[in-house]
């Protein structure tokens, strides 16, 4: 009798393991809209893109974590008022001060902000932050909790195209793309 109900037990236990399993399934297929997440932190975002770019930089560049930086520098790489919406960010950017070149990776604490965040980022972000210097080619692209801020002096060789294009793989999936 022991066995018998061990046994009935055990099956109850793999049919509600496998029922919850389908749920699951079929909430992620039947809607179309859903957005596979981004795996890794923004730095290994970043070097996942880099990973997929067409051209490099041929210039040093460092990457960051955006939380080693105090709260006024945020603005400046990210055009963000505050980092009240991002749960994580990262910049890569030129080692000399010099070169107008700019990645951010932020994830957003919501995906449902990503379009504000974007629109914010893009519209926010100063273009001549090097002061000597100007980036020419900017854009913010979002894929689920995921944004992107790209921007570059064009005569380095290295559009923005590559980075949506890297993005993109990296995401698994198509970017909405902002520009000014």
């Amino acid at each position: 009798m022991k066995k018998i109900l061990a046994l009935i037990l055990a099956m109850m236990m793999v049919l509600s393991f496998a029922a919850c399993g389908g749920e699951q399934a079929e909430e992620n297929n039947g809607d179309e809209t859903a957005v596979n997440p981004v795996e890794g932190t923004p730095e290994e975002i970043i070097d996942k893109i880099y990973a997929e770019f067409a051209a490099q930089p041929e210039f040093p560049i460092m990457s960051m974590n955006l939380a080693d930086m105090d709260a006024e520098a945020f603005p400046m790489y990210t055009g963000l008022a505050d980092n009240s919406k991002v749960k994580e960010a990262a910049f890569s950017e030129a080692m000399m001060g010099s070169q107008a070149y700019s990645m951010v990776i932020v994830r957003l604490n919501d995906a449902a902000d990503s379009e504000a965040v974007a629109t914010e980022m893009v519209n926010g972000i100063d273009t001549r932050k090097w002061i000597c210097v100007e980036a020419d080619d900017l854009v913010v692209a979002a894929y689920g909790d995921v944004v992107m801020l790209y921007m570059v002096d064009s005569t380095f060789g290295l559009p923005s195209s590559n980075a949506v294009e890297a993005f993109n793989t990296v995401c698994g999936g198509e970017a909405t793309v902002y520009t000014r």
